[in-house]
């Protein structure tokens, strides 16, 4: 099974192509100048990805750089091979790699006083694409703790 193209670092902007086949998932939040800061440090750190339950690596995000993400569910611990991307001021992207259950990307960015979580994504083999409804609602529950995550940053710095 061939793997969709798609060109790396696609998920520091909009998306204007999607390859077929791949899904978009794209949450945003608006950030008050007061909560700006924190925000940003939280996306420019593996914090961020911390916060919502998962393990990372120890270094912050640069580009480049490989390592694994993992998460524990129903008592098992999946290990998800990724490559950042990107790493800027306004946060981070990575994408998966071989050994991950999903193919595709993700990025963490604040600009212009919102935040954005934004994936193109779809399962990245046969097995796992049997199991496609289970990893869209893990991504969806992942994708709902990122938006609550921002949101109360921002009830913090109020």
């Amino acid at each position: 099974m061939a793997l969709p193209r798609y060109e790396r670092g696609a998920t520091r902007h909009p998306l204007v192509m999607v390859p077929d086949g791949m899904r978009v998932d794209e949450r945003t939040v608006p950030v008050p100048a007061r909560a700006q800061d924190a925000v940003a440090d939280l996306i420019r750190s593996w914090e961020f990805k911390r916060r919502v339950g998962f393990g990372t690596p120890d270094a912050p995000p640069f580009a480049g750089q490989e390592g694994t993400l993992s998460k524990r569910v129903l008592g098992l611990t999946f290990r998800e091979p990724i490559r950042v991307v990107w790493a800027d001021g306004c946060g981070f992207g990575y994408e998966t790699r071989p050994g991950h259950p999903i193919y595709g990307e993700e990025s963490f960015v604040l600009e212009g006083g919102v935040f954005t979580a934004r994936s193109i994504s779809r399962p990245s083999s046969p097995v796992w694409r049997m199991l496609a409804p289970a990893l869209r609602l893990m991504q969806r529950s992942t994708h709902a703790r990122y938006r609550r995550l921002v949101l109360s940053e921002v009830a913090r710095a109020s």
